[in-house]
């Protein structure tokens, strides 16, 4: 599914998505065990691609990170300026940043990729590799299992990536994969990559 695709079916249900998640992370959300450490090693600014209400945003900046939330539902946007007025939130979606000159340190997209399917994914890796530096560092998390296959998410239609297909695919981007874990019985992954420097345009 496209941006816009995945935009217009958060933006008809975001109330309730946004009551659903929250717009500040828990003490004890066991997600902090990934994405914090992960952060300590990212030297520059932060990119959070798909940062919904904010929490993460937040999270980071509290913690003395320079980070900007990229969100393209303006109501999630709404929300997480209003939780965490110290941050700038971006209404924009991933793809707006094609073409872009600006670059950040890190990337962080946690659970921001998950809608978009095998025609999609590769357009969307390319597009964090070229808004990072050279040497920076991308968190990606992801649905996973022994298939690639779609399956019914709250908002919209997600996929599950089995690990080696989603190391492929971040390969094929530009990056080396540093780290690839699942958890959760095989359901949930995450993948801490490094950029490769881009050779010349052919």
């Amino acid at each position: 599914m496209t941006d816009d695709g995945v935009a217009r079916a958060y933006g008809t249900r975001a109330a309730e998505l946004a009551g659903m998640l929250g717009s500040v992370v828990s003490l004890q959300d066991p997600d902090r065990a990934v994405i914090e450490p992960w952060a300590k090693t990212v030297r520059g600014r932060i990119l959070d691609v798909g940062s919904g209400t904010g929490r993460w945003s937040g999270r980071l900046a509290d913690l003395g990170h320079e980070v900007e939330g990229l969100e393209p539902v303006d109501r999630f946007v709404q929300i997480a300026r209003r939780a965490h007025p110290s941050v700038t939130f971006r209404r924009a979606a991933l793809a707006d940043l094609a073409g872009s000159e600006e670059r950040w340190s890190g990337v962080l997209a946690w659970y921001s990729l998950i809608h978009l399917g095998p025609e999609e994914l590769p357009t969307a890796l390319s597009t964090v590799r070229t808004v990072l530096e050279d040497g920076g560092s991308l968190l990606l998390s992801f649905f996973t299992g022994p298939r690639l296959e779609a399956f019914p998410h709250p908002a919209t239609t997600a996929y599950r990536w089995p690990m080696g297909d989603m190391t492929r695919a971040v390969e094929r981007a530009a990056f080396e994969v540093i780290d690839a874990q699942e958890r959760s019985e095989h359901l949930h992954a995450h993948i801490r990559a490094r950029t490769r420097r881009l050779g010349p345009l052919t």
